[in-house]
């Protein structure tokens, strides 16, 4: 039978913890620019003209299904989805930018 005292033994080959690295204190205050990435009116902007293709093709494809020569009902409901979401997700986003300016204005200066 093995004691308790046996099993803690078999601990010797683990190591001990090693010292921590020193951390680098410095601050760089010149990296804190922009380099290179896309400004917020571009991004809004391509995210805008995103949602509105997406409800071009929803309509071309009610049209389509409308008129009876939709092809595949599967991509009419596809992209109704799909316009559906990114209309939910823009006045989402839209209300939160809204809330976001009315809270700025209640601010005291």
């Amino acid at each position: 039978m093995t004691s308790p005292i046996d099993a803690i033994g078999s601990l010797a080959g683990i190591q001990g913890p090693k010292a921590i690295a020193p951390i680098d204190t410095k601050l760089d205050l010149g990296a804190t620019e922009a380099t290179g990435g896309a400004d917020f009116a571009t991004t809004l902007a391509s995210s805008l003209q995103n949602v509105q293709d997406l409800q071009n093709k929803t309509s071309d494809l009610s049209v389509q299904a409308a008129t009876g020569t939709l092809s595949d009902v599967h991509d009419y409901m596809i992209a109704s989805a799909e316009s559906g979401i990114a209309t939910q997700l823009t006045t989402a986003v839209r209300n939160k930018a809204v809330e976001a300016f009315q809270e700025i204005m209640r601010m005291q200066a």
